[in-house]
């Protein structure tokens, strides 16, 4: 009988052992995931940043242009000068939020490679790659 008692009372030690590594191993996989979550926000609005940014840099171009030949007044690039340094403001804010994020939660730069959302910086932004999709299902 005492045989029966010591086993289960090691299968019992064994079952809150494997029932607290369960929940340390579940806390931590939610606390990854909020992270990567709240990064990939962060890194969508740099992304959106990076969109106007492009569009800015082709009105520049185009208004430089005109004024080269000409046509156009300098008094133009300005706003535009503007709009530029207050996106690349923006960008500068926003890695720095994801850096407290990354603080906040501890983690490392080796967390964040295995918790990458791949975002290409230089894409399009989405509310462009909306437009264009509207646009062709317009021409069909």
């Amino acid at each position: 009988m005492a045989f029966f008692e010591k086993a289960m009372d090691i299968t019992k030690k064994f079952g809150e052992v494997a029932q607290s590594a369960a929940k340390t191993a579940m806390q931590t996989a939610k606390e990854k995931s909020e992270l990567a979550i709240e990064i990939g926000k962060l890194k969508k609005d740099i992304l959106v940043e990076n969109g106007k940014l492009n569009r800015l840099y082709d009105d520049l171009g185009r208004n430089a242009y005109d004024i080269y030949c000409g046509n156009g007044d300098y008094a133009v690039l300005e706003p535009l000068f503007l709009q530029v340094s207050d996106s690349l403001s923006k960008i500068e804010e926003t890695k720095a939020k994801i850096d407290e994020v990354k603080a906040m939660y501890g983690a490392e730069d080796e967390d964040e490679e295995a918790l990458e959302i791949e975002i290409d910086t230089e894409a399009e932004a989405p509310e462009i790659i909306e437009a264009k999709e509207t646009e062709d299902k317009s021409i069909d």
